[in-house]
């Protein structure tokens, strides 16, 4: 348990505030869901998926995991509403939840409470999951399982680049976070392109692509391979005109 949750408990012991329930949601969406659930800031220090979002639209806790299927690149987000109330489920509540579809691909409700069954019904009606949650925070509950939402790609990835500092490289897929654990800067370089159908700046490079290392490296190896192929061809030429030179000397 750490300081924070701590202070957070001894500030409210008989109802804490919601910001109490985000870490043990986080911990449960890391080891039961196996989600990741921080990255890193620009300076190296870790970054919660806690109180994330994009545009105006924030998200309690957040989670994103890889599909399973093998060989798959896609990746799932998890979005989770937490809210404090032990006496009821209203219809807003799961509402907000499900606000969260424009940037997740599951959305839970989370709470301290025993869920009835018209909360059950109603939030599978909604595609809502619903999360059970002790008082204290320790147990977590699976109850209802989240729908499969369809939130705009480029929204979605957006998201993930802009609040998360998770991005995809642009020739195989992967993602990869933007930055390094304890080091400040770059760990994912960029590198711009020119984009025809956007407005153009300078010498008319205006997006940013990234790249991994391992495709870094392919491209660079393939570079290196053309270079020595064309040196190859150079010097075989240069040998058929020294062979022909010499044909031409013997005549």
């Amino acid at each position: 348990m750490d300081r924070k949750y701590r202070k957070l408990r001894r500030m409210s012991r008989r109802r804490p505030p919601e910001s109490f329930y985000y870490k043990p949601i986080q911990k449960f969406l890391k080891n039961r869901m196996g989600c990741v659930v921080a990255s890193y800031s620009n300076h190296g220090e870790p970054l919660d998926f806690i109180s994330r979002g994009l545009g105006g639209l924030i998200v309690d806790v957040y989670g994103v995991r890889g599909v399973k299927e093998r060989g798959s690149r896609a990746l799932e987000g998890l979005a989770v509403e937490v809210k404090r109330t032990t006496s009821h489920t209203s219809l807003g509540h799961i509402a907000q939840a499900g606000q969260y579809a424009r940037l997740a691909h599951r959305c839970y409700l989370a709470q301290p409470r025993k869920f009835s069954r018209e909360d059950k019904a109603e939030a599978s009606r909604s595609g809502i999951g619903l999360l059970q949650m002790s008082k204290s925070g320790r147990g977590i509950k699976l109850i209802v399982e989240s729908r499969d939402f369809s939130p705009d790609p480029e929204t979605f990835y957006m998201f993930l680049h802009k609040s998360l500092r998770v991005v995809r490289c642009g020739l195989c897929s992967c993602f990869l976070f933007r930055y390094r654990a304890g080091e400040r800067g770059v760990a994912v370089k960029g590198h711009f392109v020119r984009d025809d159908l956007s407005g153009r700046k300078g010498d008319g490079k205006n997006k940013k692509m990234y790249i991994c290392q391992e495709c870094e490296d392919m491209v660079a190896g393939i570079a290196e391979t053309k270079k020595l192929q064309k040196t190859v061809r150079g010097l075989e030429s240069r040998v058929a005109s020294l062979h022909e030179q010499i044909r031409r000397f013997g005549n």
